[in-house]
């Protein structure tokens, strides 16, 4: 399981640890950046992109009542289960997997997948919380 934690108050970047281990650190914004593995890996608009700029995977609609994540022919299907919640689900619609803005249970998804996935709930969240600040 992955959580991500906020490095600091006014900080866009968020530590990313699977099982209380650090993983790595995404700059939550879009043109961010992690590295997994020895791997750099960066965010584009609802893209994941290598560090080439080829597009490893698309999100289509994310945090929406259903959504998804396509990569590599594969297509990950989400739905919200509350209000900052989500479940991945199969095409029967069972629950396989659970993602919010500060944690992601994805069995069997590839690791740089799940920080993505997670980077996307996590940088709705924060432009949520920006537009609430700026509202009040």
């Amino acid at each position: 399981m992955l959580h991500a934690k906020k490095t600091g108050l006014a900080s866009k970047r968020y530590e990313i640890t699977r099982d209380g281990q650090p993983l790595t650190v995404v700059e939550a914004r879009s043109g961010g950046q992690f590295q997994l593995g020895g791997t750099g890996y960066r965010l584009g608009t609802r893209q994941l992109l290598a560090a080439d700029g080829s597009v490893l995977a698309r999100a289509t609609r994310p945090g929406r009542r259903e959504w998804s994540v396509e990569s590599g022919g594969e297509v990950l299907r989400f739905r919200r289960t509350g209000r900052r919640d989500h479940a991945r689900i199969d095409e029967a619609g069972n629950t396989i997997g659970t993602v919010s803005a500060r944690a992601a249970d994805l069995p069997g998804v590839e690791p740089e997948l799940q920080v993505f996935v997670l980077a996307l709930l996590v940088m709705r969240a924060r432009r949520r919380r920006v537009v609430v600040v700026a509202g009040s």
